[in-house]
C-alpha cells in the first residue's frame, strides 16, 4: 500500500494524534484521501470494533469514499463499509467484523439503535462534506446532531467546501479546540477581457452512469469541436473509453480527454466530473468555449451553482425525460384548446362546491388523473378489442348466433350510444374493468345513437348485468339488462301510437279507467266492457 502509507506520512506529520481537525477542501475524489488516510492509518485491527465512522450527505459520497479507500489501499487494506440501506449494512455487521464505515447520521443512526454498530470503540468520526449535511434540511441535521451527542472522545474530523458561519458555530459546539489543516480556494475566478464565461448547462447523473450520459450528450449536441474534462486517471479512462466506442480515434482533433490542460479553443467543454475550485473555470476560459456543460449527482449542484455565481441551468438530454416532457406539453396544449373555446358553464357549476375545500390548482391535477386513468383503460379496452378481432374470424365466416342459441352468446342492452361520446372501445374497457370479464368472451358490439347491443357468453351475462349496471362512461351512468327484457317492456307497453284514446274516439284497445260498469262521463255505462281483460293482465 505505498499510496496510502505516503498520504499518511504527510497527513500524520502536519497534526498531532487525538486533536480535532477541520479541513476546507473541495468536494472532490482526491480530497477524500488527504483527510481520511490518518483516520484509517490508525486503525488497530487487533481490537476489533468500528474505529472511524464518516458521517456523509448521502449515499453516492458513501459509495465514493468506499471506492477511493480501495483503490488506494488495495483488495488487502482497510476497507470502508458503505451504508447505503441499514437492512443490508446490518447483516454484513453479524457476519463479521467492520472497522470503517460511511453512510448517512440516518442509516447509520439505524444500527446504533438495533445494537450493530457500537460507539464505544469509534476512535475517529469524520463529517464529509457538513455544509453539505447541514443544508440538507433539519431531518438530516437532527440525526447528526444525535449521532455526535452519543460519540465520546473521539476525535472529530471535519471537512466542508468554506468555513460558514453555520460551519463554525457546529465546531465550537462538537470540534472545540480544532486545529485547521487544509484550506481550499474559494476566490471567484478572473477571466479574460472580451469574454464572458457562459452560462453552464448541467445534467444530473449517478456517478456509474457518467459515461452513458456523456454518450448521449455527444448525440444530443453534435458540437464541431469538444474538449472533455476529466480530474482523475480513472475518470479520464472513463471518458475516453467512451468516446472511443462512438468511433472516434486517438488522433482526431475535434475531441479529445484533458485534465486540465487547455491548449486550444474548442466549441463546447464538457465536464465528465464537475469543477470543484474557482481555479478550473479560469482555466477553461483559455479554450473561450461557446457553451460549458457539466455532469454532476445531485449532492454537487449546490456548490456547482456557487462556483457559476448563479449562471447554471439544467440540460434535458432526449430519451425517457423528454419523452415524458413532450407527453406533458399535449396535454397542457389540450386543455389551450379547451380554454380558448370557452370555459364549459357545466363543469364550472359541478366544481365550483370544491373551491371551497380545494385550491383551484389541486382540482385542475385531479382531473388530469382522472383524464389520465380513463386513458388508461381506454387505451387497454382498445388493445383487447384489437386482439378479439384478430383471433376471431371475420364476420361474414362466421355464423351469426342468435340470442340464446347455441354458440353461447346472448346480446345486453346498454343506456348509452354515439351522441354520449361513447366508443366501442369505452364500452370494452367498462366490461373488461367493471365486469372482470376477458375480450374473448365479448362479442359483436352494435353501438347505435341511444344505446348499444353487446353480445357476451351467455355464462357471463348475468355476472356483466350485475357489475356494470349503474357504472360511469364518458360520464354517463349506464343502465345495463338483457336484450330480451326490454323486448318485453316495449311488447307489453305497446307502441306509443296504440295507447287509449282518453277523449272516447275511435277504438280502445283496453277498458276505460277507473271502475268497471261506471258510467263514462256524458254517457250510459258501457257494459260490454266488463268482459275485458283487466289492465294489470295485459302489462304480464
Amino acid at each position: 500500500m505505498p499510496e496510502l502509507e505516503e498520504v499518511s506520512e504527510r497527513a500524520t506529520g502536519q497534526v498531532s494524534r487525538g486533536q480535532n481537525l477541520v479541513y476546507t477542501l473541495p468536494h472532490a475524489t482526491e480530497s477524500i484521501a488527504e483527510f481520511l488516510t490518518p483516520a484509517l492509518a490508525r486503525i488497530d485491527p487487533s481490537a476489533g470494533g468500528t474505529q472511524v465512522v464518516v458521517v456523509t450527505r448521502d449515499a453516492e459520497t458513501a459509495l465514493a469514499i468506499s471506492e477511493t479507500v480501495l483503490k488506494l489501499s488495495g483488495p488487502a487494506g482497510i476497507e470502508v463499509v458503505p451504508v447505503t440501506s441499514a437492512a443490508r449494512a446490518g447483516r454484513i455487521f453479524k457476519s463479521r467484523p467492520v472497522l470503517a464505515v460511511a453512510g448517512t447520521a440516518s442509516e447509520l443512526g439505524a444500527l446504533v439503535r438495533a445494537s450493530q454498530l457500537k460507539l464505544d470503540t469509534v476512535r475517529t468520526v469524520a463529517l464529509a462534506w457538513v455544509d453539505d449535511i447541514l443544508d440538507d434540511g433539519p431531518e438530516s441535521v437532527a440525526a447528526l446532531e444525535a449521532l455526535l451527542g452519543e460519540l465520546g472522545d473521539a476525535v472529530r474530523v471535519i471537512v466542508a467546501r468554506k468555513l460558514t458561519p453555520t460551519v463554525q458555530d457546529l465546531v465550537e459546539r462538537y470540534a472545540r479546540r480544532a486545529r485547521q489543516v487544509g484550506v481550499a480556494e474559494t476566490e471567484v475566478p478572473q477571466l479574460p477581457e472580451n469574454y464572458e464565461l457562459p452560462i453552464i448547462r448541467h445534467v444530473t447523473v449517478a456517478a456509474s452512469a457518467r459515461p452513458s450520459a456523456l454518450r448521449r450528450l455527444l448525440d444530443d449536441l453534435d458540437p464541431p469541436s469538444v474538449i472533455i474534462v476529466a480530474r482523475d486517471p480513472g475518470a479520464a479512462a472513463d471518458a475516453a473509453r467512451t468516446i472511443r466506442t462512438l468511433g472516434y480515434r486517438a488522433d482526431d482533433k475535434t475531441i479529445r480527454v484533458t485534465q486540465g490542460d487547455f491548449k486550444e479553443a474548442a466549441h463546447t467543454v464538457i465536464f465528465f466530473q464537475p469543477p470543484v475550485t474557482p481555479a478550473e473555470l479560469q482555466r477553461i476560459a483559455q479554450a473561450k468555449p461557446v457553451e460549458i456543460v457539466v455532469l454532476a449527482q445531485p449532492g454537487e449542484l449546490a456548490w456547482l451553482r456557487e462556483l457559476a455565481s448563479g449562471r447554471l441551468s439544467p440540460l434535458t438530454l432526449h430519451g425517457p425525460e423528454r419523452r415524458a416532457h413532450d407527453r406533458e406539453e399535449a396535454v397542457r396544449q389540450e386543455l389551450r384548446t379547451v380554454l380558448a373555446q370557452g370555459v364549459p358553464a357545466r363543469e364550472i357549476i359541478s366544481l365550483e362546491p370544491l373551491l371551497e375545500e380545494f385550491d383551484a390548482a389541486e382540482l385542475a391535477a385531479s382531473a388530469l388523473h382522472l383524464l389520465e386513468r380513463e386513458r388508461a383503460q381506454r387505451r387497454k379496452a382498445e388493445a383487447n378489442q384489437v386482439a378479439v378481432a384478430r383471433a376471431r374470424p371475420a364476420e361474414g365466416d362466421r355464423p351469426r348466433t342468435s340470442p340464446g342459441a347455441a354458440g353461447g352468446m346472448t346480446r345486453l342492452f346498454m343506456t348509452v350510444g354515439t351522441r354520449d361520446g361513447v366508443k366501442t372501445g369505452d364500452l370494452m374497457g367498462m366490461i373488461a374493468g367493471e365486469g372482470g370479464i376477458p375480450g374473448d368472451r365479448v362479442g359483436k358490439i352494435d353501438l347505435r345513437e341511444s344505446h348499444a347491443l353487446v353480445e357476451v357468453a351467455e355464462a357471463d351475462a348475468a355476472s356483466v348485468i350485475a357489475r356494470v349496471n349503474g357504472a360511469m362512461v364518458r360520464g354517463r351512468r349506464v343502465v345495463v339488462r338483457g336484450e330480451r327484457d326490454k323486448e318485453e317492456r316495449e311488447k307489453s307497453a305497446g307502441p306509443r301510437g296504440d295507447r287509449p284514446d282518453r277523449g272516447g274516439r275511435g277504438e280502445r284497445s283496453g277498458p276505460p279507467r277507473g271502475r268497471p260498469g261506471a258510467p263514462r262521463r256524458g254517457g250510459p255505462p258501457d257494459r260490454s266492457s266488463r268482459g275485458g281483460p283487466r289492465r294489470d293482465r295485459d302489462r304480464s
